[in-house]
């Protein structure tokens, strides 16, 4: 995976103030709004970027907008790949996934299931 941006941008303006945005379709990266799928995992191109960022925010592009729960065990994996601060999107639709992402000291991005109202904000904090 070439890194150059990546270390060009944190060279400038320094790691922790970069997100680096990972999108996972089919098990491996995409990109150009999902349409381009890389030869590379979510897992490898964590490792390969976390020196440059604070942070990552993973999108698990197969489970997005259709409301039937996340792929924990991806979102997992990303998870045990970095010790930066991860937040994860995708398919997340039930308070019990946001509880077990919270869980394993991942921040959830919640859409679909909020915009539809199966999801209330009843609680959370």
């Amino acid at each position: 995976m070439d890194v150059v941006f990546a270390r060009t941008l944190a060279a400038a303006i320094g790691p922790e103030r970069v997100i680096a945005a990972v999108d996972s379709r089919s098990g491996r990266v995409a990109i150009h709004g999902w349409k381009t799928v890389l030869p590379i995992t979510a897992v490898e191109a964590v490792q390969a970027l976390e020196p440059y960022c604070s942070e990552f925010l993973y999108t698990h592009v197969d489970k997005e907008g259709l409301m039937q729960g996340t792929d924990m065990a991806a979102i997992l994996a990303v998870r045990g790949a970095t010790s930066r601060r991860l937040t994860a999107a995708g398919g997340i639709t039930t308070r019990d996934e946001i509880e077990s992402l919270h869980g394993h000291s991942i921040d959830a991005v919640v859409g679909m299931a909020i915009y539809t109202g199966q999801l209330s904000l009843d609680g959370l904090a």
